[in-house]
């Protein structure tokens, strides 16, 4: 399962489609603050300089204090002035949101130079290419925030994984974004060990893989486009193949990953970057299930696959042993008796080797335990 362009569309109802997110201007960031800004050399270098170390960026409070209001006497190219910061507030806030969640880049600039081009670009496909990168950020283990639009990772998850009860907010009507249907997790006075425990007892018929099948003639055929998608500097692999339960079809084997154009890894990051191809929203070489092909999963089986992916998966993905994993498209939940035969395969391996002292057997039971740690309740 993952976040599709399908799902951006969807839940926040901004375009996937249009011209890339991206620039090549070369002005350093105190230029950008004063030709697309209107501001003085003085004033940019100060908001710069404030900024420590990130001096691609302003601050959002910086950007609200300078430019939240016009008036009547205003010239119009002030006007535009303050529109272009309103636009770069809002995207900072929202779609680029970074760790400190209180800055903003400096390189979008040029993006918001004519406002009459602002929609034709794909923002939508955009917040989902850096959503992605963060979320590859946020799985390190030394990981202890996480960056991009969250409330768009919270809408998904609210809309596939009903058992974590989102709770409703009474305001919502059909006119606003799906994203304004729940109230955020962290005002619904619900704590991270209750979500902990929801997860661990999780069944695979508990998951709505297609929760927008009464919409399914709505679906844009550019969610199933596949490739790169970009936001400014990150460039990430789009592969709706791999979760085409999510459109209502049978999971099939999916192609080869994208191989990255080259990749780097330094004392504490590992830097992946992936081929980009202009202009490839409106190429036809995307991949598209045509119409009268797809293969319509059976009615009450959310998780049907052909014949040949459970094998495949078997031997291609990470699967791990714990509470509340059962097999990969099967009903039954198999994994006590799968722990049973790890530990009797531990213990008889120990019992064979002669020479086990108090360390090894210490060893021993600190490999048991590891195992049957997730079946207990407490």
């Amino acid at each position: 399962m993952g976040l599709t362009l399908h799902d951006v569309e969807h839940i926040l109802g901004i375009p996937v489609r249009g011209l890339a997110v991206y620039t090549e201007d070369e002005r350093t960031p105190k230029q950008l603050l004063m030709d697309f800004l209107g501001l003085s050399d003085e004033v940019a270098e100060n908001a710069i300089a404030s900024n420590a170390f990130k001096s691609y960026a302003v601050k959002l409070s910086w950007l609200e204090m300078n430019f939240k209001e016009v008036s009547e006497t205003d010239t119009d190219e002030r006007v535009v002035c303050c529109a272009r910061a309103y636009l770069l507030y809002v995207i900072g806030c929202t779609l680029f949101c970074d760790k400190s969640g209180g800055f903003v880049q400096l390189d979008l600039l040029p993006l918001l130079e004519d406002l009459d081009k602002v929609r034709t670009y794909g923002w939508g496909s955009s917040c989902l290419a850096f959503l992605y990168r963060h979320l590859g950020y946020a799985s390190r283990s030394k990981a202890k925030q996480i960056g991009g639009f969250l409330i768009l990772l919270e809408a998904w998850i609210n809309k596939h994984f009903p058992t974590l009860h989102p709770v409703l907010d009474p305001e919502y009507t059909e006119e606003l974004p799906r994203a304004r249907r729940w109230c955020l997790h962290s005002e619904s006075g619900t704590s991270v060990e209750h979500y902990r425990r929801v997860l661990d007892d999780l069944l695979v018929d508990e998951v709505i893989f297609d929760p927008y099948k009464n919409r399914r003639q709505n679906v844009s055929d550019i969610a199933f486009y596949t490739g790169p998608i970009r936001a400014m500097s990150y460039v990430e692999p789009y592969l709706p193949d791999r979760v085409l339960r999510q459109f209502g079809l049978l999971q099939r084997i999916p192609a080869d990953p994208i191989a990255p154009q080259r990749a780097s890894r330094g004392q504490h990051i590992y830097h992946v970057v992936y081929e980009w191809t202009e202009g490839f929203w409106s190429s036809p070489d995307y991949h598209l299930v045509p119409e009268d092909k797809r293969e319509r999963t059976p009615p009450g089986i959310p998780w049907a696959c052909t014949d040949d992916y459970i094998p495949w998966l078997s031997v291609f993905s990470h699967q791990r042993v714990g509470r509340g994993l059962p097999p990969v498209g099967g009903r039954v939940r198999q994994g006590r008796e799968e722990q049973v035969r790890v530990v009797l395969d531990v213990v008889q391996r120990a019992l064979g080797d002669t020479g086990l002292g108090a360390v090894e057997l210490r060893q021993t039971l600190q490999d048991i335990h590891a195992i049957l740690l997730p079946t207990f309740d407490t």
